[in-house]
């Protein structure tokens, strides 16, 4: 795997195999003069992208959206993966509290009993061996916020499991629009929170647990270990994660970059559906300026744990996590970075059309595997 400062078009990938190390802390470099896009996206890749293209996904009504994420998957994605164990939970969430006059809680999630418990949501826990592994990473799905689902997710987290050899925790936080910003922040710090208060019962070592994520996962994972952050909100994170691991995240949506504005079609996340997105997410396009919503933004990041972080040649969303990485790096934090610069924003759904698409899923699962080292 190649860190930030090398990385390569697919013709100089190490073989899926390898497994990089993380005990040294990287130097930052900027990525001018790197490649950062191959000529072409990835010919199956292009091909589904073509396909879905046909019916724009962000003209969908939202209920149907999560339906046709679903299907996706189940057609063109990982096959499942048997595990030692597996075990469905439902834990209890507050409504949260209306914050002090910085970000208020939409009608669906605030009510006369926000101080009370109210609402419960959904972790599976993977357990990939009778061998109990040592570490664990509790994992948020993708979809913007909005779409995605313990289910979408649930053959990649016993990939990641498999060949990770790691317990996975996959968390179902609540969704916009039913439920909008900040309350899959509050879902996501209160599972964690959660999760390492009960790590004896759970069967999981507590010195060993991280957080990750895809897209707007990602995005969830990285507030977790952002406490300076968490400050305006109803709950906080009581424990800082070992790792943080974010797949192609989400961390600006202010949408100012030039492969934000590039990618619009063709792709299976363009410019028009992130703006489906972050319409559906947050309460007024006002909010894409606080670092909550676009962590990107926040004036420190230096707390940030040991972290790895994928980014894309075609993603809108590629800029920012190349920035974010480079950021992480600059503020000292240990930071390995993947680019593959012939893939797109969500092709672990892809992988029973895509070679490249599949390989690509292998190496992220080698990546989730070095941090047993």
């Amino acid at each position: 795997m190649d860190n930030v400062n090398k990385p390569t078009p697919l013709s100089q990938d190490k073989s899926s195999t390898d497994k990089p190390s993380l005990n040294e802390p990287l130097q930052g470099e900027p990525l001018q003069g790197k490649r950062l896009q191959a000529p072409k996206l990835e010919a199956k890749q292009l091909m589904v992208a073509k396909w879905l293209s046909l019916a724009p996904l962000y003209k969908l009504p939202v209920t149907l959206f999560r339906y046709v994420f679903l299907a996706m998957d189940r057609v063109l994605g990982l096959t499942k993966i048997e595990m030692d164990k597996v075990i469905n939970l439902t834990v209890p969430v507050s409504t949260g509290t209306p914050l002090l006059r910085t970000i208020p809680l939409n009608e669906h999630s605030a009510s006369d009993s926000s101080h009370t418990i109210a609402n419960r949501i959904k972790l599976r826990i993977y357990h990939p061996s009778a061998t109990k592994p040592q570490k664990t990473l509790v994992y948020f799905h993708g979809g913007g916020g909005v779409i995605g689902s313990i289910n979408t997710h649930d053959n990649f987290c016993r990939y990641l499991a498999k060949h990770g050899n790691m317990n996975i925790i996959s968390v179902g936080y609540r969704l916009a629009p039913e439920h909008k910003f900040p309350i899959p922040i509050c879902d996501a710090i209160e599972a964690w929170n959660y999760i390492n208060t009960n790590h004896q019962q759970l069967n999981i070592n507590p010195q060993h647990i991280g957080v990750g994520g895809d897209s707007a996962g990602g995005y969830l994972a990285c507030i977790i270990g952002l406490h300076s952050l968490q400050t305006s909100l109803p709950v906080q994170a009581k424990v800082t994660p070992a790792f943080q691991f974010l797949i192609y995240p989400m961390v600006d949506l202010q949408g100012l970059t030039e492969s934000y504005r590039r990618f619009n079609k063709q792709l299976i996340l363009t410019r028009d559906l992130m703006d489906y997105f972050r319409l559906k997410y947050l309460h007024s396009l006002d909010e894409v300026t606080l670092p909550l919503v676009s962590p990107l933004q926040a004036k420190d990041i230096s707390e940030s744990p040991k972290s790895y972080i994928l980014t894309l040649g075609y993603d809108p969303l590629r800029d920012d996590g190349i920035a974010y990485a480079q950021r992480l790096k600059a503020a000292g934090t240990n930071t390995q970075h993947q680019h593959f610069d012939d893939c797109m924003h969500g092709f672990i759904s892809i992988t029973k059309l895509s070679a490249r698409a599949k390989q690509a899923t292998h190496n992220i699962a080698m990546a989730l595997n070095s941090f047993n080292e």
